[in-house]
């Protein structure tokens, strides 16, 4: 993401544009607000993850409050990561662009954000031209 921010922050602050980022951990993104949601599920343990999964909807759901109530959210870029699933279908929902870059380390899988995401971002993109086989309508974006 800090890569793809490097790409699109000249444009944005021609247009006045704050970026949000919702992150795993603390890390903060290159100085733009971010808030910590933690992770969706647990990356060991299926059985963990479904028993976690309603508390984890609930988190995402009310970061995304906070969030616009604090912002007015115009889209949403992921690069990949599970936590930005439940965000961007509410925020979908509230009319907002979805794009989505799945991941660069792809070449012969799918993630299983990347299937859902498919569905619903307005612009897919692809970072190796194999996935093009999964993903018919995505678009070539090449590497970061």
């Amino acid at each position: 993401m800090k890569s793809l921010y490097g790409h699109l922050k000249p444009g944005l602050e021609r247009r006045e544009l704050v970026v949000v980022g919702i992150c795993e951990n603390d890390d903060a993104l290159d100085g733009f607000p971010s808030f910590s949601q933690g992770g969706v599920r647990d990356k060991h343990s299926r059985l963990k993850s479904l028993i976690t999964l309603p508390f984890s909807l609930l988190r995402s759901a009310a970061l995304v409050a906070r969030i616009v109530v604090r912002y007015r959210i115009v889209g949403v870029i992921s690069t990949g990561p599970g936590i930005a699933v439940v965000p961007s279908i509410l925020l979908k929902l509230l009319g907002a662009r979805i794009v989505f870059l799945e991941s660069w380390s792809r070449f012969e899988t799918t993630s299983m954000t990347g299937k859902v995401m498919y569905h619903l971002a307005d612009r897919f993109y692809v970072q190796n031209l194999s996935l093009r086989q999964y993903y018919p309508k995505a678009h070539f974006g090449g590497l970061l």
